[in-house]
């Protein structure tokens, strides 16, 4: 079952059981979709992307509005709702020797090489998260 035929199914028993916030965020997972391809045939991967670049806006959203607890609240169930659709994170370790890798890889010596080594974690493991990456590869690099 694709991405999209999930969220569709999602969507239905959603609607079923009246859970208000679950539905809202499914449609607009699907509306992210639908507004790359119409026709909603994209690439798992693809719409991995998306909701990655999505998952990461509410993510900031979310730091805005410290201020305000119900919003906070809100933004915490949508993305939990969208993590169910992101692979799973590697840990801190794993993360690491990717970086350790990718930092042989690119012959990187310097802080200057940082794009380097990133460029090379990601053709390594695209699932790695870019912001951990990069602060590993900076305390590993002089």
């Amino acid at each position: 079952m694709t991405i999209i035929e999930t969220i569709n199914q999602g969507i239905k028993e959603a609607i079923r059981n009246q859970e208000q916030i679950r539905l809202n965020t499914l449609r607009m997972l699907k509306s992210k979709i639908l507004a790359v391809d119409a026709r909603a045939t994209l690439p798992d991967a693809e719409v991995i992307k998306l909701f990655k670049t999505y998952y990461n806006s509410l993510v900031e959203a979310k730091e805005q509005a410290a201020s305000r607890p119900e919003m906070v609240r809100q933004l915490e169930q949508e993305l939990v709702i969208i993590q169910e659709f992101l692979p799973q994170a590697l840990s801190r370790e794993e993360t690491q020797k990717i970086v350790e890798k990718a930092i042989a890889d690119s012959g990187a010596k310097t802080k200057k090489d940082l794009g380097m080594v990133m460029k090379s974690v990601m053709k390594i493991n695209n699932t790695v998260d870019g912001k951990l990456a990069k602060e590993l590869a900076d305390q590993m690099l002089d």
